[in-house]
């Protein structure tokens, strides 16, 4: 998951998109104070994927990723190899990652399984984690 603030001088508070993992607009808050002719303008130019984000930008508005805090719970459900996974080594190689490899860890979840050939089990949870794939 990723989410982006927008915020311009034209108005004031921001608008948060919260993007999937596969990079789809998931839900969207207004947290601004916006003009009917703002609201419009929004609507009409709404990001459905993140590249999508790019229309937006302007001299006036800036768009900004908010870092998020991946929990363990949050990457284990999404691995989502309970079975053969051992969840205890899992946990403790997820401890001594920091908040960026986590991030980085998680976000990387999607475009692993879509590269593992047909066939070929994915890796148990802990051997993900050590091997660091998304750093490769």
């Amino acid at each position: 998951m990723k989410v982006f603030h927008l915020t311009s001088v034209t108005f004031t508070g921001h608008i948060a998109f919260q993007f999937n993992d596969n990079d789809l607009l998931e839900k969207y808050e207004i947290n601004a104070d916006l003009s009917e002719k703002q609201q419009i303008y929004l609507l009409k130019h709404m990001p459905r994927e993140i590249l999508e984000l790019d229309n937006l930008k302007s001299s006036t508005v800036t768009i900004t990723e908010i870092n998020q805090d991946v929990t363990f719970e949050e990457f284990w459900n999404r691995y989502d190899e309970k079975i053969r996974s051992s969840k205890k080594k899992s946990i403790s190689k997820w401890n001594r990652m920091s908040q960026g490899e986590r991030l980085r860890a998680y976000r990387f979840i999607t475009k692993y399984e879509s590269s593992i050939p047909q066939g070929i089990a994915k890796k148990y949870a802990e051997t993900y984690l050590n091997a660091e794939l998304w750093a490769n």
